[in-house]
C-alpha cells in the first residue's frame, strides 16, 4: 500500500462540512467541456506519466478498508475510456525508451499490492482492452489476507487518522503485527471482514492473471511491506531481495526488476540498498509526469489514482491541464 494521499492523511476540517466535492467536481465538468483537456495534451505532447492503482472492486460491492485505495470497476473503465482516446498506453520499461512523436502523451499503468479485485477483475479488463500494466507484488502479503491499513480504516469515510497514520508507519515501521498492536492500543477497532476482492490475491490467482494477460507484468513491492525507510539494515536487504527472487522463481517470464516503494517511503539507504538487490528502479507514489528524457532511478514519480477522482478530474491530470 502507498497511501493515496501526503503520508500525514487527508485534511479534516471543523464546523459544518460544505459541499466542495460537488463544486470541485462541476468547475472538472465545465473545464473538460471547454476543451481544456484536448488543448493542454496537445501542448503536453510525448510526456511520460506513470498511475499508481491500487484495487478495483465490483460495481455490487461496497466501499471497504481504506475507501481511497478501492475502485469501482465502472470507475476504472471510464478511466481507461479516457486513457484510450487521448494516451498512449505503454509498458513500464518502455517509459524510458526514447520518446516518439505519436502526437499523444505516454501513461503507464500499475497497481501496487496484489489485491484480489487487481488481479481479477482489473486484469481481466485489461486483457480484454491489450492495455499493458504492472503490479507490484509484496509475496509475504498474498494468500487471501486483509492488510492492517484496510481493517483500521474499514468504515471510517475519512480514513485512519492522519496521527494515528504516521504513528504506524514511523513509529511501528508500517510492519503489519506492531501496527496492528498500536492501533488497538489507540482504542483503533480493527475490521478483518472484508470482502474477497478487498483482501490479498493468492499465488494461483496471480499465475491465471500472467496467463490471461501477456502484456502483465510483475514487480517487487518489498517482501512483508515494511517501511523500508526505518527497519533496519539486515531487514532492508531482505526485504529487498526476497521478492525478487521469488517472482524470478515463480513467475520468471513476467518479472520485471523495478520496485515501488510500500507507502511511497524511501531513503538515500533504501534507494542504494534497492541498486545492490539488482533493481533497475524505483518507483514513488507522487510526484507526477517524467522529465523529457527522463531515464531509470530509484525516484521516478507516480500519479496517485484514489478512489474519490472523478472521471473529469482524471481526464484533466492525465492531459497535464492539472498537475497531479
Amino acid at each position: 500500500m502507498a497511501t493515496g494521499y501526503p503520508i500525514a492523511g487527508p485534511s479534516r476540517s471543523s464546523g459544518n462540512p460544505m459541499p466542495f466535492p460537488a463544486v470541485k467536481r462541476a468547475v472538472e465538468r465545465a473545464l473538460v467541456r471547454s476543451g481544456l483537456a484536448g488543448i493542454a495534451a496537445r501542448h503536453a505532447g510525448f510526456r511520460t506519466l506513470i498511475l499508481a492503482y491500487h484495487n478495483i472492486i465490483p460495481n455490487e460491492q461496497s466501499p471497504a478498508g481504506d475507501r481511497s485505495l478501492h475502485l469501482p470497476l465502472d470507475t476504472f473503465r471510464r478511466q481507461l475510456d479516457a486513457l484510450e482516446n487521448t494516451c498512449q498506453v505503454i509498458p513500464l520499461p518502455d517509459a524510458f525508451l526514447p520518446e516518439v512523436p505519436a502526437g499523444r502523451s505516454r501513461v503507464v499503468i500499475t497497481f501496487d499490492d496484489a489485491y484480489r479485485g487487481a488481479v481479477t477483475c482489473a486484469v481481466e479488463e485489461l486483457a480484454q482492452r491489450g492495455l499493458a500494466a504492472t503490479i507490484f507484488v509484496a509475496p509475504g502479503l498474498l494468500g487471501d489476507q486483509t492488510l492492517w491499513w484496510d481493517e483500521a480504516g474499514a468504515g471510517l469515510p475519512d480514513g485512519l487518522d492522519p496521527k494515528l497514520r504516521e504513528g504506524a508507519l514511523q513509529g511501528c515501521r508500517g510492519e503489519a503485527s506492531e501496527a496492528r498492536r498500536w492501533l488497538v492500543q489507540q482504542g483503533v477497532v480493527l475490521r478483518p471482514e472484508l470482502l474477497p476482492a478487498a483482501r490479498s490475491a493468492g499465488v494461483d490467482e496471480l499465475a491465471h492473471a500472467v496467463e490471461l494477460h501477456p502484456g502483465l507484468k510483475l514487480g517487487a513491492h518489498s517482501w512483508s511491506h515494511p517501511n523500508l525507510a526505518a527497519v533496519p539494515n539486515a531487514s532492508l536487504a531482505d526485504e529487498m531481495r526476497r521478492p525478487l527472487e521469488w517472482l524470478r522463481a515463480h513467475f520468471a517470464r513476467a518479472t520485471v526488476p523495478w520496485l515501488a516503494y510500500p507507502y511511497g517511503l524511501e531513503s538515500p539507504a533504501v534507494r542504494r540498498a534497492a541498486e545492490v538487490a539488482g533493481y533497475v528502479g524505483g518507483l514513488r507514489v507522487s510526484g507526477g509526469w517524467l522529465p523529457r528524457g527522463a531515464q531509470p532511478s530509484f525516484a521516478i514519480p507516480r500519479m496517485n489514482v484514489p478512489s474519490g477522482l472523478s472521471t473529469d478530474g482524471f481526464l484533466l491530470r492525465v492531459s497535464g491541464a492539472f498537475r497531479p
